[in-house]
C-alpha cells in the first residue's frame, strides 16, 4: 500500500489529507471517500474506525482518501456542526477524480457518526457518489436525509451494543427508503468498534466490490 499527504482547497479553504493506493495499479482503480466522526469528541482522519476502512478498501483494490473536516489538525476553518463540511467532502471527490490510477467514474462514499450526518444532510455529496456506505449512522440526519428518494446503492452498519444508534429504531427509517439499503448489524459492537474494526470495515469493502467494481 502506498500512502500520500496531500492537500486541497473548498471554498477558500485548505484540507489536509491522505491518499492510499494498492502497490500495483494497473487498470484504474474505484475510489472511496472517507468521512472522520465527530471533530468534538476527538474524531479525525486517523480515528480507528477510518484507518480500518482504509487498510481494508486498499486491500481489496480501492484508493481511498480520508481527511480531516475544518478546524481538525492542520484543515482549516471552524467546526461548523455539520452545516458546511460538506464543501470538503466536495473537495476530496475532486482530488479523488484526478488521482492517476483512480478510476473517476466510480466513487464511492462511505461515513462513520459524524461523518455520516454530513453525507446524509447534502444531497450534493450523495450525488458524486455512485454508492454510499454509513458505519453507525446518525440518526437524526437518517430521519430526513434526500437519500431515501436517490437510487443509489447505500449500505448501513450498525453494532448490536451501539446506544447512540440502537439498531431496532432503525427499522422505520429503513422502509422509507425508495430503494431498500443493505443493513448489516455486527453482534457485539458499541459505538466505537474498539477491536472490532474489521467486522465494520470488511462489510463495507465488499459492498463496494459489488457496487462500484
Amino acid at each position: 500500500m502506498r500512502q500520500s499527504a496531500v492537500s486541497f482547497k473548498a471554498k477558500g479553504l485548505n484540507f489536509e489529507g491522505i491518499v492510499a493506493t494498492p502497490d500495483d495499479v494497473g487498470s484504474p482503480v474505484p475510489g472511496v471517500v472517507i468521512c472522520h466522526p465527530h471533530p468534538l469528541f476527538g474524531g479525525n482522519m486517523d480515528n480507528n474506525v477510518v484507518i480500518a476502512l482504509s487498510f481494508t478498501l486498499v486491500e481489496q483494490g480501492f484508493a481511498t482518501i480520508r481527511f480531516n473536516f475544518r478546524g481538525v489538525g492542520n484543515s482549516e476553518g471552524e467546526h461548523s456542526k455539520g452545516e458546511n463540511e460538506y464543501q470538503e467532502v466536495l473537495g476530496a471527490f475532486e482530488l479523488m477524480k484526478a488521482w492517476n490510477g483512480v478510476d473517476g467514474r466510480k466513487l464511492g462514499l462511505v461515513g462513520y457518526s459524524f461523518g455520516t450526518g454530513v453525507i446524509l444532510g447534502s444531497k450534493d455529496v450523495q450525488k458524486k457518489a455512485k454508492s454510499i456506505a454509513l458505519v453507525s449512522p446518525n440518526i437524526r440526519a437518517l430521519s430526513d436525509t434526500p437519500l431515501k428518494k436517490a437510487k443509489t446503492p447505500t449500505m448501513i452498519i450498525t453494532g448490536s451494543r451501539d446506544k447512540l444508534v440502537e439498531a431496532e429504531n432503525l427499522q422505520e427509517n429503513l422502509d422509507e427508503f425508495e430503494n431498500a439499503p443493505k443493513f448489516e448489524v455486527v453482534n457485539g459492537a458499541d459505538h466505537f468498534w474498539g477491536g472490532m474494526e474489521r467486522q465494520a470495515a470488511g462489510p463495507v469493502a465488499e459492498f463496494f466490490a459489488e457496487s462500484l467494481k
